[in-house]
């Protein structure tokens, strides 16, 4: 259908009510906007005798964030900001076939749904006023899509005839807001007295420690009669520092803690403590040994093993649909990001011994809080736990309402950006000690007539040559080779003890990417991790040169 068309598109205003009246409270202002137009643009946005919704939803995010550095004692930055986003979703035809899981060119007309920004203020007819519009937009944008892959779709027989959208009950949960403390001047002097512990630490370059917090309001609505109000919020404090090996070389380090509050967070003292000892480790690690070359067992430790897992193969665990085009290479590049994992649903993927769950109803590990659990996830669809590996197979994958090959329905996991682990408690039935783990790791290195083994404490960060004698050096490393599918398929053994490790986390495609605004936190329950054949391999490039002179703070 021609956009000149489309932008024909009226809304008039006829006043039928299709859903209850009930809100979260009585003054919530945002909800009665959101349904009183929701229940008018189902019975009266249509354009001329082209298709009406059978679905819209809408989602009202309101964000307060507190962002705040510092270098050396010395602050960067600090802010206190808010904003407030609206989301309309709206789907045109049925939910066999509708608007959605398609691309085309310009990218820009690849819209299922319109974002803008709302004013702050609870003004009832200013509310309504933004999501009419962007109810309108959406709408014209919905019917050229639809026209578009009709017309793609026309002479073309798919391999698996699929449905667009998966029907889901609708969810009600109406949670009451409770507002977050947000100190600027007191979360200023934390990353100023941390940042400033690099004082003590005359060969690290460049330093850094910053604290954010976020706590986000969301309201959501749908046609189908999901109701949800609730409220996230997550602070992440980050001290990073970066020094230079004797020959060149840069070393980078880090230390992060996630929650879901600043209160429970390390205190600062702990946070001071897992400084100095990165300060400690990089001033160390300038003149620590260089290997070259390795090939051989590899033991990841505590915090280690749950960052492999977190990107490596967590990632893969999340489905995706592949997209319909009527451009073969926008088809065969999204064909690329989908996960191996979709193919392989029944097959072994981790040793018999292992299995992983998600569960976002659990909130927290022997005492230990687990940041990732919602009620109902973004789509409306109620949360509930998942079995993904069982005793080493492949059950099924995380997924969104797009329903893909052999996974039919949603598993309530939608999140920002798709579907998205919440908690990943990984179970290990005969796990050993981490000394029988040790121990293991030596006898590997002893059958493979090594001088000695590898541990991880960190990745890529914080590695150790272990020798026979029990004796454990700091080396410098390049890069892991060989951390892939098949290496945690025929894992040699895990802990019995799990460590929760928290992070902001962003995945798609199959991979992570760190460091996205506005990533969910998710929290993971992970074992040690002895795999049998890793390498390491040296960095590439050339080596930048050292600074010239010294440090200026301490060039007394």
């Amino acid at each position: 259908m021609p956009r000149r068309v489309a932008r024909k598109a009226a809304i008039f205003l006829l006043g039928v009510c299709l859903f209850p009246a009930s809100t979260p409270a009585a003054d919530d202002v945002v909800m009665r906007a959101m349904r009183d137009e929701l229940n008018r643009s189902m019975t009266q946005l249509r354009l001329e005798q082209l298709d009406k919704p059978y679905f819209i939803s809408y989602r009202i995010q309101d964000r307060r964030s507190l962002d705040t550095s510092a270098t050396f004692g010395a602050l960067l930055s600090g802010d206190v900001a808010r904003s407030r986003f609206l989301t309309v979703q709206v789907r045109v035809g049925d939910y066999q076939r509708d608007n959605s899981n398609f691309m085309t060119y310009p990218p820009q007309a690849n819209g299922l749904t319109e974002s803008v920004l709302l004013p702050l203020d609870d003004d009832y007819r200013e509310l309504r006023r933004h999501i009419w519009l962007a109810t309108d937009t959406a709408y014209k944008e919905a019917l050229e899509m639809i026209s578009r892959k009709r017309g793609a779709l026309e002479n073309r027989k798919a391999r698996e005839d699929l449905p667009d959208f998966s029907k889901e009950q609708p969810s009600t949960a109406l949670a009451a807001f409770s507002p977050v403390k947000m100190d600027l001047t007191q979360a200023e002097a934390l990353v100023r007295d941390l940042s400033a512990r690099f004082r003590n630490a005359p060969e690290i370059y460049t330093s850094s420690a910053s604290l954010n917090l976020g706590d986000t309001r969301s309201w959501y609505l749908n046609s189908e009669g999901s109701s949800v109000t609730e409220e996230n919020s997550a602070a992440t404090f980050m001290a990073m520092a970066q020094t230079q090996a004797l020959d060149g070389t840069e070393l980078p380090d880090w230390v992060m803690a996630s929650a879901s509050s600043v209160e429970a967070l390390p205190n600062q003292a702990e946070l001071a403590k897992q400084i100095d000892a990165m300060a400690d480790r990089l001033t160390r690690m300038r003149r620590a040994p260089f290997v070259d070359r390795y090939n051989g067992p590899v033991l990841f430790e505590g915090a280690a093993a749950a960052e492999v897992l977190s990107q490596v193969f967590i990632p893969k665990l999340l489905a995706m649909r592949t997209p319909a085009s009527d451009n073969p290479q926008m088809e065969a590049y999204a064909a690329q990001n989908v996960s191996r994992f979709q193919d392989r649903l029944g097959a072994r993927v981790l040793p018999s011994f292992m299995s992983v769950v998600d569960d976002p109803t659990q909130s927290s590990y022997q005492g230990t809080p687990l940041a990732g659990g919602h009620a109902v996830d973004d789509e409306g669809v109620r949360a509930r736990p998942a079995t993904l590996v069982e005793n080493g197979f492949l059950k099924t994958l995380l997924n969104a309402r797009d329903p893909v090959s052999g996974i039919s329905q949603s598993t309530g996991s939608y999140r920002t950006f798709g579907a998205q682990p919440s908690n990943v408690l990984v179970n290990v039935t005969d796990g050993m000690s981490e000394q029988e783990l040790k121990n293991e790791l030596m006898t590997l290195v002893k059958q493979r007539n090594k001088e000695f083994g590898v541990l991880a404490r960190g990745v890529g960060r914080e590695i150790y040559r272990v020798y026979p004698d029990g004796r454990e050096e700091l080396i410098r490393v390049g890069q892991f080779d060989g951390l892939d599918d098949e290496a945690f398929k025929d894992l040699i053994a895990a802990s019995r003890d799990l460590t929760v490790y928290t992070i902001p986390f962003a995945a798609y495609g199959g991979r992570l990417y760190p460091g996205q605004a506005g990533a969910p936190l998710v929290s993971f329950v992970a074992p040690s991790l002895l795999f049998e054949d890793l390498s390491l391999k040296p960095p590439t490039g050339e080596l930048p040169r050292l600074p010239l002179s010294k440090h200026p703070y301490f060039d007394h």
